[in-house]
């Protein structure tokens, strides 16, 4: 007599080869051969209103909002909300990803956070030059890091010159010019307001590979 265990086990075994045989069967709902996907972190996903607000001296700064950080970063640095749209920022992640054939995940998470790659293409396409401001260089096995830009003085007294995009660990932030352009005003969508930093210890964070900085300038 065939155990009752070893029975149940091959009538479950029957039963989803037969559902399966029906998954394979069922046919997609249109007959479109030309219909293109959408990425799966870029449908569905949740859209947040953007708080931006004036500082306590009329002073432009955004909030953070979901991961969109790197878009908070932009607008802090350019002091307004109108673009980059998240949708600007979306068309970015996929076209970085079309080029290098990286997966989309790879610069847009379902929750908003972008690449790198994707924060300096939409600069890009929107006008502005996009300068990495530290470059490494591997000596002796070691990794050391050079200054690749004018000095924080110098670049304080270029009209062209907008500030740093901020690339830290997962998350972004921005320094920018006073609006008096007599100092350095440090942008994180985390703080209440934009604040005074000391240029010094911008550059000992970039130099000494804590922060990775991008120059943003007019073209």
């Amino acid at each position: 007599m065939e155990d009752p265990i070893y029975a149940i086990a091959r009538k479950r075994k029957r039963e989803w080869q037969a559902i399966a045989q029906q998954v394979k069967t069922v046919e997609t709902p249109t007959d479109k051969k030309d219909v293109i996907v959408k990425p799966y972190n870029l449908r569905s996903a949740p859209t947040f209103r953007i708080l931006s607000s004036r500082m306590a001296d009329g002073d432009f700064h955004e909030h953070q909002v979901a991961a969109y950080c790197g878009l908070h970063a932009i607008h802090n640095l350019i002091r307004g909300s109108e673009w980059p749209t998240i949708e600007d920022m979306n068309t970015a992640a996929e076209e970085c990803a079309k080029e290098s054939g990286d997966a989309v995940y790879n610069h847009k998470s379902f929750s908003g956070f972008w690449s790198m790659d994707t924060v300096r293409r939409v600069l890009k396409k929107g006008g502005y030059e996009v300068k990495c401001g530290v470059i490494t260089k591997t000596i002796e096995g070691q990794i050391k890091y050079y200054w690749n830009i004018p000095t924080m003085y110098n670049l304080l007294s270029n009209d062209s010159v907008l500030g740093f995009i901020i690339h830290q660990p997962q998350h972004y932030t921005a320094l920018r010019k006073q609006r008096d352009k007599k100092d350095w005003q440090y942008s994180n969508s985390y703080n209440k307001e934009s604040g005074f930093m000391n240029p010094h210890e911008f550059c000992k964070q970039a130099l000494e590979g804590v922060w990775n900085i991008y120059l943003v300038s007019k073209n």
